[in-house]
């Protein structure tokens, strides 16, 4: 089950960065309606603040629950996007394979 709580992402936008808006859109596939693939939250923030990536992202992976993901940081002027793409499987397996010199 994928959660994310937004008023938690809201709190520590609101909280840390100044922001007073913040929306959300989202993607969601026809083959699976409940669960959405791609989120995108786009918020202002104040300029007078140092914003910290590596810190927001490690924040906001508190509030994003029970799914793998990818977490995208777009800054353009005074608005930040941030791309949540979430799946359900890691995309890369490892088989142990032995490799040795013939």
């Amino acid at each position: 089950m994928r959660k994310v709580d937004i008023t938690g992402v809201h709190k520590i936008l609101t909280r840390y960065y100044g922001s007073r808006n913040m929306s959300m859109t989202t993607f969601v596939e026809e083959r699976n309606f409940i669960n959405p693939s791609v989120m995108k939250f786009t918020f202002d923030f104040d300029p007078s603040i140092k914003i910290d990536f590596i810190t927001m992202l490690r924040r906001l992976k508190r509030y994003i629950i029970g799914a793998h993901f990818n977490l995208n940081i777009i800054e353009e002027e005074n608005r930040i996007q941030i791309y949540v793409i979430v799946y359900d499987k890691p995309e890369y397996r490892d088989y142990d394979f032995i490799f040795s010199e013939n």
